[in-house]
Parts: C-alpha cells; sequence; structure tokens
C-alpha cells in the first residue's frame, strides 16, 4: 500500500527514536535507519538509499502486475477458447447422434421392405399351391360323386327281374369299366406341401450388423 507522504516524513527508527528511517538493508530486506547501519544490528550488512529501493521494488512491482494481468488474460482467452470447445464438442456429438439414428432408421427401412418382399414370395407360392390342391380336390369330389351316382344305378338295375327291361334300361358295363379307370395320377407330387426352400440365412447379415463400427479413414 502506497504510503502517504506525510506520514513518510514522520516514519522514525524503532530503535533510534530521533533517527528517521532512511536506508534499505539489502541483506535483512528491512528499512531502517543510519545509526543502525553504523553502530547497530545492520553494520556489518549492505544497504541502499531508500528512495531507489523504494522505486525499483516499485518498479519491479508494477512489471510483475502487468505480467499476472497478461497471464490472466492469457488464461482467461484460454478458458474461453476451451468453453467454446465444450459447446462445439456438444453441438457436433448432437449432429453425429442425429446422423447415427437416420442412418438405422435407413438399415430399418430395408429389412422391414425386404421382410415385407419375402413374405409376400411365400404368400405368392402358398395361394399357387393351395389352389391347385382344392382344384384337384374339385375334380375328384366331381369324379366320386358321378361315380357313386352310377354306382347306385347299377345296383338298382341288378335288382331288375325283366330281361328286357334290364338290357334296355341299364346302364352298359363298358361305362362302369372306364369309370373304375380313370387316372388316378393327378396328385401333387410327394413333397409339395414342403416349403422350406423359403429358408434363409441371416447370420453373415446378423454378424456384420454387430460389428458396424464407426469408419477411421477419409
Amino acid at each position: 500500500r502506497p504510503l502517504h507522504a506525510k506520514a513518510e516524513q514522520h516514519l522514525m527508527c524503532e530503535e533510534h527514536e530521533d533517527e528517521r528511517i532512511n536506508i534499505y538493508c539489502l541483506r535483512c530486506e528491512a528499512p531502517t535507519c543510519s545509526l543502525c547501519k553504523v553502530f547497530g544490528a545492520h553494520k556489518d550488512c549492505e544497504v541502499a538509499p531508500l528512495p531507489a529501493v523504494y522505486q525499483r521494488q516499485k518498479s519491479e512491482l508494477s512489471d510483475g502486475i502487468a505480467m499476472l494481468v497478461a497471464g490472466n488474460d492469457r488464461i482467461q482467452a484460454i478458458i474461453t477458447q476451451m468453453e467454446e470447445i465444450c459447446r462445439t464438442i456438444e453441438e457436433n456429438g448432437r449432429r453425429q447422434k442425429q446422423h447415427l439414428g437416420l442412418r438405422f432408421d435407413s438399415l430399418y427401412s430395408i429389412l422391414e421392405e425386404r421382410k415385407k418382399e419375402l413374405l409376400q414370395s411365400i404368400a405368392r407360392e402358398q395361394e399357387t399351391k393351395v389352389q391347385r390342391v382344392r382344384g384337384l380336390i374339385r375334380q375328384y369330389g366331381d369324379h366320386l360323386e358321378a361315380s357313386s351316382k352310377l354306382v347306385e344305378s347299377a345296383i338298382q338295375a341288378m335288382e331288375e327281374p325283366q330281361m328286357a327291361v334290364y338290357l334296355q334300361g341299364v346302364c352298359p358295363p363298358c361305362r362302369i369299366t372306364d369309370m373304375s379307370k380313370v387316372s388316378m395320377s393327378s396328385r401333387p407330387e410327394p413333397g409339395y406341401e414342403n416349403m422350406d426352400h423359403f429358408s434363409i440365412n441371416v447370420d453373415y447379415v446378423a454378424e456384420m450388423l454387430r460389428t458396424i463400427e464407426f469408419q477411421t479413414g477419409a
């Protein structure tokens, strides 16, 4: 704290009450008076005029203050720069999270679309096969109905006692023979109902998905 000029004029030595403090002991780093230098505790010490030491230390203090202020300014600039870096990191992190989400949403969309296409393929073949088999069921059903009616007519003819009437109205045996020889080969081949060929192997895709990683190069 700067000394007031008037107070400085009356700063007296504690050892020699009538002596003003007018010199500075460089070894002890303390203000003192001339008698202390000649006869007292500082007689073997190196001293310097108080104003010279005062001006030198004030100059050094001023330089030190300037250095501290400059250093504080640099530190504040660094803090401001690092705060800006933090804000940039947070913004870049949000942007990359958004981009990552969009990439995975795109993968989900591709998987859903491909799943839909494959399910449609199964459904088409399923419908084709079922329609074919149902057509054969109808065909054999019609044949069974006609054959049953023919059997019923033949049984009734067998009960006819009159030969002329029998020969006039009976169903010709050849027709019964032809009906019994209708081909039964129009049937689905063995394994027709099998749908195992629609199996897929997604192990390599699953492994690829599990190993998705950020790009490290350009």
